[in-house]
């Protein structure tokens, strides 16, 4: 499904599962993500726009770079940490992809089993031009300003569009962010994220809205305060969370206010 959620600005919904965007400049577009690759993201994106196309990605996580076998002709840009990353151990190929269906679709499995291409198509490598930090894509008369924010990624980026007030966040800041689960049990993820909030928040002047990997498109920027006093609470020990399992997600939760915080993650 195809949204549109701020001028030359697009949603494009991948059967309630994960979201990618399309933002427009004057001279030419870039896609933030691409799915998982159950739809032809590509024919999607030209029916919007017919300018020269760059595809952007906030992390390289199977269900938001599963679509890039449709833009091997299409410069992509990526941060270094996350070559070669794989979601929870699985390629992004049909088996990562039956696996997303099953668990965040599987009310609707046999809908989307459907939609599995045939030929396998493999994006857990490709070519890629790495993404600095501070580093301008301009579209003509509309800038993006990349933004290095790791925590879910190692090499998770955000896109500021200062122009039309958006930070494209991925899954950085979302309305359940997760973190996997170090080695030693150690809260070193969670130190890493609460870095990088602080970084958003001193951004939070130039944009009104973050602009989500997941559900519906625009979240309020408040949520990234509720997310700094989990991980202020976290680091100093005057907050703790439990362990649950729901759905895919099988880790230690804390949850306050708007926001939750899976930091210990098993899957």
């Amino acid at each position: 499904m195809i949204s549109k959620i701020s001028e030359n600005t697009w949603q494009i919904d991948e059967f309630g599962l994960v979201n990618a965007f399309l933002a427009e400049g004057e001279d030419k577009a870039a896609l933030i993500d691409t799915g998982a690759g159950l739809s032809d993201i590509r024919s999607a994106v030209r029916k919007l726009t017919d300018k020269p196309l760059e595809v952007l990605l906030t992390h390289s996580h199977s269900d938001h770079s599963g679509g890039l076998y449709h833009f091997y002709d299409t410069p992509i840009h990526m941060r270094s940490e996350d070559e070669g990353l794989r979601l929870w151990g699985m390629r992004t190929d049909n088996e990562f992809r039956r696996m997303y269906v099953r668990t965040r679709g599987k009310e609707r499995k046999e809908e989307l089993d459907a939609l599995i291409p045939e030929g396998n198509p493999d994006c857990t490598y490709f070519k890629y031009e790495n993404i600095e930090d501070g580093m301008i894509i301009d579209l003509g008369s509309r800038a993006l300003k990349c933004i290095h924010t790791p925590g879910h990624t190692d090499g998770s980026v955000s896109f500021l569009d200062e122009k039309n007030r958006l930070l494209f966040s991925g899954d950085t800041v979302n309305r359940s962010i997760i973190l996997m689960r170090e080695e030693d049990n150690s809260l070193k993820k969670v130190r890493v994220l609460h870095d990088t909030l602080l970084k958003i928040r001193n951004l939070s002047s130039s944009f009104d809205y973050l602009v989500i990997g997941h559900g519906s498109p625009r979240l309020e920027k408040s949520i990234i305060s509720d997310y700094i006093e989990i991980t202020e609470g976290l680091l100093s020990g005057s907050l703790s969370g439990e362990y649950e399992e729901r759905g895919f997600r099988k880790g230690d939760v804390i949850r306050l206010g708007s926001a939750e915080l899976w930091y210990r993650c098993d899957s």
